[in-house]
């Protein structure tokens, strides 16, 4: 199907996009965190100034989706120009649906912790509110990816790229059709009568039909030669006698 094909390589390159764009807000608010919090320790003293988890978490949920959806863009093109079989494609389709559940969980709890520290208010920081912006795009996009890659594989969504095509469609051409079985031909019990009496069964059949029917000439030809191999055989049996 195109259209699936289409969506499908929309939202991997979108997801690639926002994910380098988080990666760098990410990092850009990681590092200004990192500054600020050095001159506090420099002034103060004692204060902490290690990075948030949750900037550090941003951080690795984005180098992991640009992983994702390199890999499952490259991977797919690989193996449908290769050619494969019905269980790479099995493992490949379960393997994506997976990886985007667990990317589209990762984004999940990006946003809902930085949401959670701020209690439900807007933060003034520009860096913070992009960082959720994306984080909720993100999530959004991991959301679509899995359904179409669960409907793909459910056969609902027709598709020839590898790890997402039908699973229980290859399975049902490839099961094995017991249901009608050839049927058996019944051997025959009659005994196989010889040549001649074959050749004088003929002749008398051809010799009793109504007078009144019109005989071709080929019809003529065999009744003689029915004739002539009855009594050819005949004789023979005599000689022998």
């Amino acid at each position: 199907m195109q259209i699936l094909h289409i969506a499908l390589y929309a939202l991997l390159a979108t997801s690639f996009v926002f994910a380098v764009i988080e990666l760098g807000v990410s990092g850009h608010s990681a590092s200004l965190w990192q500054d600020v919090a050095n001159a506090y320790n420099d002034f103060y003293g004692n204060v902490d100034t290690s990075v948030p988890g949750i900037l550090s978490f941003a951080i690795f949920a984005s180098v992991w989706t640009m992983l994702v959806t390199v890999a499952a863009l490259v991977l797919s093109w690989f193996y449908t120009r290769k050619g494969a079989n019905q269980k790479l494609n099995s493992i490949l389709g379960f393997s994506f649906a997976g990886v985007y559940f667990v990317t589209m969980v990762f984004w999940l709890a990006v946003f809902a912790d930085i949401a959670s520290e701020l209690n439900g208010y807007t933060s003034t920081n520009d860096d913070v509110n992009a960082i959720i912006a994306f984080a909720v795009l993100l999530w959004l996009l991991f959301i679509a990816l899995f359904v179409l890659s669960v409907l793909a594989l459910c056969g609902v969504l027709v598709s020839d790229w590898a790890g997402y095509q039908s699973v229980r469609k290859t399975h049902a051409v490839d099961a094995p059709s017991t249901n009608n079985p050839a049927p058996e031909v019944p051997m025959s019990t009659n005994p196989v009568a010889s040549p001649s009496q074959l050749s004088t069964r003929d002749a008398e059949a051809l010799h009793e039909q109504p007078n009144n029917q019109q005989l071709s000439p080929s019809s003529v030809s065999a009744i003689a030669s029915a004739e002539l191999s009855a009594e050819s055989v005949h004789h023979h049996q005599a000689n022998h006698a």
